[in-house]
């Protein structure tokens, strides 16, 4: 692979993995119990599984995106729904700090602010106690080949959307009634919550997709000031193509198992997006090469 494809393909997954870390991100700065005073810095993705024995491909992705840095831990259950959770974490200074910056160019204006918060804190307490060096159990590296061109600012931005998509997004047949009728529709949506208004990210989502609406806020179920983006079926057909190249297989297969059982399913004939979402799954199912496997 020469040198130009290399740096316009790791601008794309910077910029994929900086959609996920929107969505499922965190930079922290927490404090030790043992030690009064300190705080130890940590950025973390985390992500759900149906099993303790797989591991969500997205943190594997993105672990891989930053350039190997940080580790990926033990599953915990989650009681209220039942999943597994894992979580990709980096919990030193050089490495927390070197994903950021890596992710920088690309992350919305509320995880940069957190990041800037979450490090401001951890280097003032350096003002009133003595600091503690350890060496590092690995060399920390981030291998690059000679620089190119990176992608365009408009792929790059698909590329973060789509990353966005793998961590708060979902493809669903849905029930619509009426008197007399029951019905299934299509839709997708992206979730945020934001105790302060419309979550920036679902605007800048909803600004390079160009299409769909944002609803809330609402509560319930253990969130609180929820927000969605949320697409129709037409407009979920024309999303979904711009998202593709850079989706994961997770949401690939949920969005063609949706598609797919529109056929098997009361949903109105008349709808002209019916054949459009016919040739959409025989498409992407046939061009993806993808596997069914539920994680």
């Amino acid at each position: 692979m020469g040198s130009e494809e290399t740096w316009r393909k790791l601008t794309l997954d910077l910029a994929w993995a900086a959609g996920l870390f929107d969505g499922e991100g965190c930079t922290s700065a927490r404090s030790y119990k043992s030690r009064p005073g300190s705080f130890r810095i940590q950025a973390s993705v985390s992500q759900s599984s149906h099993s303790a024995e797989i591991v969500p491909s997205v943190l594997q992705r993105f672990q891989r995106a930053v350039g190997g840095i940080g580790s990926i831990g033990v599953p915990y259950l989650d009681g209220r729904s039942g999943t597994f959770t894992y979580q990709w974490r980096a919990c030193s200074f050089e490495e927390a700090q070197a994903v950021v910056a890596l992710l920088w160019s690309n992350l919305g204006p509320i995880k940069r602010a957190q990041s800037a918060d979450a490090f401001s804190r951890f280097r003032m307490q350096y003002d009133k106690i003595r600091p503690r060096y350890r060496a590092p159990i690995r060399p920390r590296r981030f291998s690059l080949s000679p620089p190119g061109p990176a992608a365009s600012r408009g792929e790059q931005a698909f590329a973060w959307a789509a990353g966005l998509f793998d961590g708060e997004g979902s493809t669903e047949l849905y029930k619509r009634r009426t008197p007399g009728h029951t019905w299934f529709a299509l839709r997708s949506r992206v979730s945020q919550c934001d105790a302060q208004g419309i979550p920036a990210v679902l605007q800048r989502f909803q600004a390079v997709v160009g299409c769909g609406r944002i609803d809330g806020p609402t509560s319930g179920e253990g969130y609180e000031n929820a927000y969605k983006w949320d697409a129709g079926a037409y407009d979920t057909l024309r999303v979904l193509p711009k998202l593709w190249p850079w989706l994961g297989n997770v949401k690939r297969v949920q969005a063609i198992e949706a598609i797919k059982s529109v056929d098997a399913l009361p949903v109105l004939r008349r709808h002209p997006w019916r054949d459009e979402a016919r040739r959409f799954a025989q498409t992407y199912t046939e061009s993806s090469g993808i596997w069914f496997a539920a994680e």
